[in-house]
């Protein structure tokens, strides 16, 4: 049950604008279980029809942007990834939730204030915009590390790790024992492997190492461990950013990068359009024991192991270093809506505890403190779905405020930064020579276009850039 008085389809009242309403969503079983079971019960209780345009993730920010450019009100509700909320927020495309509220909901801007209780800080940090939350996020990707349990408990693996390595075999807490597992579980067919011989070489864990948008991830998570960022958000004492300061030289990004490179030859074997899918792949068909910087969300794919693998059973970790990644997918109400009114009890029915908990039973990793904590999903019938639910709660707590002392989540041109991040990660990834040179000119990007794109300017971090 859930722990907080809860919103329900019977609270909305009756509404004066009945004009139909379009709503942007990610094509799959959400966007299923909205048209056959939500989007009906809605359309019934207030008259207004609702169509749905389902689309890929990777089309969904162009599709919207290109519109919301034209303000045709062609979409009153929209699909967003975190990294985009505070540039659309800055644009003015999205209208702020309790604005909606003080002019649609009968118990004004309390009525929000409390919906938002059960969801994650963390998120609804990432969600705001001068601190006002103008989304509603419904998908969580904060990280965790999939691993083989199986091969981290066996008793000749243990004595094998310890024996080398001078310390016991546990999911890696750091970098460095990351890097140590990684070789360890790295084998050639025909050899041992939990007592049992290798017909295929396997590997000691799988990288999203593609140039693709989650090598930045990958990357964004062992520079934040190792104390370092891409961009600090600088506070004046009013509790605003005033500026951002970026490193010139990023020793931190220089050591990431060479970490990782030190992990490649450990990895499954990887083109350069292997990401998350590739990644989960790996892990059910049997070709590594972990995944270190896995999205929890994909949690449902990795666990196949145990169907595919007999004796294979799968478990989560904090990600080593302490610093997974984190973001959500979101719905939020566009400035240019035909029917805000309707929008706007749309989003709150769409982010109800009974439509999370649908969410969850589906495969998705839910944004309501609630829905993740219920008794049910530490059954271990539900372990299929659910058996990273308790690894993604810790993480979503740690990152609470955390999330705002990074230029990553509080930058309102991330959504121009984030790409020349991705594309530096993988360039470092494989020219070592070129890393230091890689990220001075990613730095100088960076200021570039916080300087041309977002709010407050970028400068120089202030500090003794020594080799």
């Amino acid at each position: 049950m859930p722990c907080y008085a809860e919103f329900s389809l019977a609270q909305i009242p009756p509404l004066t604008n009945k004009a139909p309403i379009t709503l942007v969503a990610e094509k799959g079983f959400w966007t299923d279980y909205l048209t056959q079971e939500m989007l009906p019960k809605f359309t019934e209780k207030t008259g207004v029809k609702v169509q749905v345009i389902s689309t890929e993730l990777d089309s969904m920010f162009n599709l919207q942007t290109q519109d919301l450019l034209q303000g045709s009100g062609k979409y009153d509700l929209l699909t967003m990834e975190a990294g985009w909320a505070k540039e659309w927020a800055a644009n003015g495309y999205t209208v702020p939730l309790v604005e909606l509220a003080k002019l649609y909901d009968p118990d004004g801007e309390k009525a929000m204030e409390k919906y938002l209780e059960p969801y994650y800080p963390s998120l609804l940090n990432i969600l705001s915009y001068h601190g006002e939350i103008h989304a509603i996020p419904y998908n969580n990707y904060v990280m965790g590390n999939h691993y083989r349990a199986d091969l981290f408990d066996n008793n000749t693996e243990k004595t094998h790790f310890q024996s080398q390595f001078g310390y016991p075999l546990a999911p890696a807490k750091t970098l460095t024992e990351l890097r140590d597992q990684a070789q360890f579980f790295t084998r050639k067919a025909g050899t041992m492997l939990a007592d049992k011989m290798l017909t295929h070489d396997f590997y000691g864990l799988a990288l999203m190492s593609g140039d693709k948008p989650h090598i930045n991830d990958e990357f964004s998570s062992m520079i934040w461990s190792l104390g370092g960022n891409w961009m600090q958000p600088i506070y004046n004492e009013q509790k605003k950013i005033s500026h951002f300061e970026v490193p010139t030289i990023n020793h931190e990004a220089i050591k990431a990068a060479k970490l990782y490179r030190e992990l490649m030859p450990y990895a499954v074997p990887a083109n350069e359009q292997f990401a998350f899918n590739e990644a989960a792949n790996a892990i059910a068909t049997g070709q590594a024991a972990m995944w270190p910087f896995a999205y929890n969300n994909l949690w449902h794919k990795s666990f196949k192991v145990e169907q595919n693998i007999p004796g294979a059973r799968l478990a989560v970790s904090q990600v080593p270093g302490g610093y997974p990644y984190n973001g959500a997918y979101a719905f939020a109400v566009s400035y240019d809506s035909k029917n805000p009114q309707a929008a706007y009890w749309l989003i709150k029915y769409m982010g109800t505890y009974e439509a999370q908990h649908a969410y969850a039973l589906g495969g998705g990793n839910p944004c309501r403190m609630d829905v993740v904590t219920a008794p049910e999903f530490k059954s271990e019938s539900l372990r299929t779905i659910a058996g990273a639910f308790e690894a993604s709660h810790i993480a979503n707590m740690f990152w609470s405020t955390k999330v705002l002392e990074l230029g990553h989540f509080t930058s309102t041109a991330m959504g121009q930064i984030y790409p020349e991040l991705s594309h530096a990660c993988y360039r470092a990834s494989r020219m070592p020579a070129d890393s230091e040179d890689i990220f001075i000119k990613l730095s100088a990007e960076i200021k570039h276009l916080q300087n041309t794109y977002g709010e407050v300017p970028a400068i120089d971090k202030k500090t003794n850039d020594k080799h």
